[in-house]
Parts: C-alpha cells; structure tokens; sequence
C-alpha cells in the first residue's frame, strides 16, 4: 500500500564555510568552488506527536534512520524521476535535537536536509523561483516498514484502539517506527499548509498491513537558507 504524507517545516539560514564546500566536492568529479554552487537547506520532517493532524507521526528512530539514509539522494521536479529533471543533491543531514520532549518522552528532534546545485543557464530560473519565493515546497519520499500504537505498543491494526481517539487522557497515535529507504526529494507545485501538521492521502488498501508503505514528506524552502551566495 503506497500514501502520502505532506509536513511543514522552517529553518535557519545556513552559514558557508569551508567544511560544507568539502562535503559538497565528496560527490563531485571535479573540485567545486563556492561561486559555482547554489546551496540551500531543507527542514524535512521532525518526531513531534501532537502537530501530525492524521495522528501518524514519526518515532526518534524512524528521524535518524532517514537522516543516513536520504545522504546523496537526488532532488528532482514533480517527483519524475529523469536525469532531466535532476536539479540538486543532498550532501549531507544534521539532527537538531532540542530538551523539549515528546508525548513518548523522546528528546524533540528535527531532521535538516542540506543541499546544492550548480549554477547554470539550464536552472538559473530555478535558482531564482527559490530566491523569489515561488519554489518552497519540496516533498520527501521514504518507506516505513512497521506502525506502532501509541497506547499499548502493539502493531497498529492488531490491537482495539483507533487513531485520533482518546484513552485515559491520551491521544491514540500510530507511530512509524522505522525508515527502510528513502528514494528522493522533489520540487512540487502542492502548497504548503498554513500550520504545521500533516495531510495523507492513501489508496485503497489495508491501512494496518505492515507491508511497505511509501511516504511523502512536506518541507519546505525559505530565502533566507541559501548557504553560498553570488559575489
């Protein structure tokens, strides 16, 4: 069974420095320099428990298997996977973890995807969409193996409780434990919501089932995250 799940994030602006231009040049061919690279972070997802709207958040573990796992992914336009519509590359994921902790006691942490491009005539209007304001939504695609109920801790569908309802003061959640891959990140035209939270759409299928289940997250680019700028 495949679904949807779209989340909004913000950052902070992203400071260039040397460490990040070698990180960038372990995927290249040949050395880059700062004034060829367009560079920008993304907020891709975090473990809250009470901001998902579908009740269907991500555990500690789920956020730090995706943050290896999404290190070298491609970022694509409208999730169509061509060499075409290559744009940027992940190269590498930081893990904001901060003392706030979530409704399972877990230390509240947000997963930040950092990504380049290099600047050509091909994507200069690419470029200046993000700069605009006009690109800010991505969507991250990754598959889960397992939901947890957020009450007893039994696989979510093998036990009596239901999703959004309310036991013993507590909020029924199924929880994605776990990240099996990531695929890619991909330019969309689907707005981000207004708040944070979640919106999933799912085909038709056995929600409970603990096959894999494709998901898409919603995050978001702001001006101000552009880590090397023109001179």
């Amino acid at each position: 069974m495949t679904g949807t799940i779209q989340k909004t994030a913000a950052v902070d602006a992203l400071t260039a420095n040397t460490a990040e231009l070698e990180k960038i040049n372990n995927y290249s061919l040949e050395e880059l320099k700062p004034e060829e690279i367009y560079a920008f972070k993304i907020a891709v997802c975090s473990n809250a428990q009470d901001t998902d709207r579908d009740n269907e958040p991500l555990m500690l573990k789920a956020v730090e298997q995706l943050a290896e796992k999404l290190k070298g992914k491609t970022v694509l336009n409208d999730h169509n996977p061509s060499t075409k519509n290559q744009t940027a590359r992940i190269y590498d994921t930081v893990l904001e973890k901060s003392d706030t902790l979530t409704e399972i006691g877990e230390p509240l942490t947000r997963l930040i995807a950092h990504s380049y491009m290099i600047k050509t005539a091909g994507n200069a209007d690419l470029i200046a969409e993000i700069k605009g304001g006009i690109k800010k939504e991505v969507s991250v695609g990754f598959s889960t193996s397992k939901y947890q109920c957020s009450i007893c801790g039994k696989d979510f569908g093998y036990c009596p409780h239901q999703k959004g309802q309310t036991y013993d003061g507590k909020t029924c959640r199924a929880l994605i434990t776990d990240c099996t891959d990531a695929y890619e990140v991909s330019f969309v035209a689907v707005p981000c919501q207004i708040d944070a939270g979640t919106k999933k759409k799912y085909v038709p299928g056995d929600l409970q089932s603990t096959a894999q289940r494709e998901k898409e997250l919603k995050a978001k680019i702001h001006l101000n995250e552009i880590l090397f700028k023109e001179e």
